[in-house]
């Protein structure tokens, strides 16, 4: 039963790069709406991922207390660990690490598109409607350079 929450955690997980993928697609045709409408899917996601892993975590710990009453994890020997996280745990866990790491790339590079775009979109807007910085008040000029017209 416990697999099956690493499982059911794996498939978060490559919902997760799935929709990280298509934000990516999207950020690079400025479809903002798209991305925006995904962050709550994201969320719910992330939470449902956390739950199981923790799931998993508390089925492991309920077996080492079950089965190795006076033990801790660090002093079980290999195929005792082997025997805890049961049958087809190696290959779950090795498939959910690489589609972490994954998942890990697609956010940074994701991370690095969406700064390059707010930075675009800030520049932009103090070319087009500069803004005076007095400390904590910051305030419009009346003339914009960008929107000046040669005759």
């Amino acid at each position: 039963m416990s697999l099956q929450f690493l499982k059911d955690a794996l498939e978060d997980v490559k919902a997760l790069i799935a929709i990280t993928e298509q934000d990516i697609i999207d950020i690079k045709i400025a479809k903002n709406d798209a991305i925006f409408a995904r962050v709550s899917q994201k969320e719910e996601l992330i939470a449902s991922f956390i739950k199981k892993k923790e799931a998993y975590a508390q089925g492991i710990e309920a077996k080492l207390k079950e089965n190795y009453p006076n033990a801790t994890i660090t002093d079980l020997t290999y195929e005792d660990k082997q025997k805890l996280l049961g049958e087809g745990a190696n290959e779950v866990t090795a498939e959910l690490h690489d589609n972490l790491e994954k998942l890990k790339e697609l956010n940074s590079h994701f991370g690095k598109m969406s700064l390059a775009v707010s930075e675009f979109y800030n520049s932009l807007l103090k070319n087009i409607l500069p803004v005076e910085d007095g400390g904590y008040k910051k305030s419009t000029l009346g003339n914009s350079t960008f929107l000046k017209a040669e005759i």
